[in-house]
């Protein structure tokens, strides 16, 4: 029988291991085998397994965190604390960097987009207004 299995912190490292563990695999798995992102169904499970990832991350980081404190123990907790400020601060620069780029590379995309259409519905129109100038052929 484990020593600490009594222990909130072993419960708490037990659990989320347990959740990142099998959530990070089973997003593996889907990534290798299934997703292209053809599709509409195909971009949906890439949607779900994104969240899923992000889930497997923050149970990795939780329970890291727990374990940390099952084995600095009590007397060196100051290195647990340590270990999690910086392990937060690292998360927390690294996800917001990336959350930051995805959002700003997505206005940009709308945008582009947008414009892309502008000039189409141009050219559209100025296509439209030649075709005007030009007699038209029946067919005998």
């Amino acid at each position: 029988m484990a020593v600490m299995v009594g222990s909130p912190s072993f419960q708490v490292f037990f659990i989320f291991n347990a959740i990142a563990l099998f959530t990070s695999l089973a997003v593996v798995v889907v990534q290798i085998t299934v997703v292209r992102g053809e599709t509409k169904s195909e971009r949906r499970v890439v949607e779900v397994i994104n969240k899923l990832m992000w889930l497997a991350s923050v149970c990795t980081t939780i329970a890291f965190i727990s374990s940390s404190y099952i084995v600095v123990g009590r007397r060196n907790r100051w290195a647990a604390v340590l270990i999690s400020i910086i392990g937060g601060l690292t998360m927390t620069g690294i996800l917001g960097s990336m959350t930051y780029y995805v959002i700003k590379y997505k206005r940009v995309r709308r945008v582009r987009k947008k414009m892309k259409l502008m000039r189409n519905g141009n050219n559209l129109s100025r296509h439209s207004e030649s075709d005007s100038e030009v007699n038209p052929i029946y067919a005998i």
